[in-house]
């Protein structure tokens, strides 16, 4: 049974203008957005901690009355289970890089008699200041002079000489477990801590930049790819279309401000891959059409019967994958909705694309290198 007859004859390529625009108006617009507003990182790409733990006693409005202090604090659900949550904050440490600079400065002013050889402070760990002094100093007033800065010290030190070297260690407030006992404290019952991912800003800068080289270096290769399955003037066809899936889903990810994380990206290359399975459906039967009459005297025929040929095989995928997709989308819960919801936006702009861009590129190409031919 055909949910939609192969000799239906729907004009798709005439509307080539009419949807050309309105698809370049919405990757403009989808670029504008990025620019301008930007993604929405999540602790993946800008850094930050993520706690999941299972904890009895306490619902997701406890979790996230107990973590008020914090801030940019993002509280997910595990469906189904009520007692487990995914916590995800900014920082990975208690302690801010600007005031342990001015707490250095107090120090050197106290121990002026010193001279100060090497400070150091990891933002990406934040669990500890190293002071490197020339002579021994007195540790309670060091200990005292740090503190005076709400500098979150344990109260422990470490000393150490190397030589002329007089090496101090201060430990810092552990930032994740100082966010685990607030939620113990609100909730009266020990917290079982499921794991612990620490990303500080250099990683996730670094992350950014390999996601943005993943997703240009797997367009190069399907540009290769269908360039060498069908022909030359068939891959910028294809290569488009997926510029324009992964444009205007990226935009509306921006303008609903969707938490920009790893399962966004998983579902960014997922969706390029389905949107090109569509688009290679209907050119693997445009090369099949192009050498049997039947099918139109032009390539603008071609295509068109090409597509309205295909277009109940592409509804039909479309629509079983969209349910599925949708479906983990209502009941999937807080930790799988930003990949369903990229997904179903993938598919339809997916779908879209393989009508309405991929196939009319081509013809256009075709166009233009048979003009500059004559």
């Amino acid at each position: 049974m055909e949910l939609i007859k192969q000799t239906l004859n729907i004009d798709f390529v005439g509307k080539i203008k009419f949807f050309g625009f309105i698809s370049t108006v919405a990757v403009i617009v989808s670029i504008v957005l990025l620019i301008v507003v930007g993604p929405n990182y999540g602790v993946d790409f800008k850094g930050g901690t993520e706690i999941q733990i299972k904890i009895s006693g306490i619902d997701i409005a406890g979790v996230r009355a107990a973590l008020s202090g914090f801030s940019g604090v993002e509280i997910m659900q595990f469906e189904g289970h009520d007692d487990e949550f995914v916590i995800k904050l900014p920082s990975v440490s208690l302690a801010d890089a600007n005031e342990i600079e001015k707490s250095i400065a107090e120090v050197q002013k106290t121990f002026s008699d010193a001279t100060l050889i090497k400070k150091h402070f990891n933002v990406e760990v934040g669990d500890r200041i190293e002071l490197w002094f020339d002579k021994p100093v007195d540790r309670d007033l060091l200990l005292e002079t740090i503190k005076k800065s709400n500098v979150p010290l344990t109260g422990q030190s470490e000393y150490a000489q190397v030589g002329d070297r007089h090496i101090y260690k201060i430990f810092l407030k552990s930032f994740t477990s100082t966010v685990i006992s607030a939620i113990e404290q609100k909730s009266g019952t020990q917290a079982d801590v499921q794991r612990v991912d620490l990303v500080g800003p250099k990683v996730g800068k670094k992350l950014r930049t390999d996601t943005a080289l993943a997703i240009f270096y797997t367009l190069i290769a399907l540009l290769i790819y269908v360039a060498l399955r069908f022909n030359f003037q068939s891959a910028p066809g294809a290569i488009i279309a997926l510029f324009h899936d992964t444009m205007i889903t990226l935009g509306i990810l921006v303008a609903f401000r969707v938490t920009f994380d790893l399962t966004i990206v998983a579902a960014l290359l997922t969706m390029i891959g389905y949107s090109l399975n569509d688009t290679v459906v209907i050119y693997d039967r445009i090369r099949e059409n192009l050498g049997n009459p039947k099918k139109g005297t032009s390539l603008v025929e071609k295509v068109n019967t090409s597509i309205n040929e295909t277009l109940s095989r592409t509804i039909i995928t479309s629509l079983l994958t969209f349910i599925v997709v949708f479906t983990l989308l209502l009941l999937g819960g807080d930790i799988i909705w930003g990949f369903a919801f990229t997904m179903c936006i993938g598919i339809v702009v997916g779908t879209y694309s393989s009508i309405y861009v991929a196939s009319p590129v081509t013809i256009l190409i075709d166009r233009y290198m048979k003009h500059k031919a004559t």
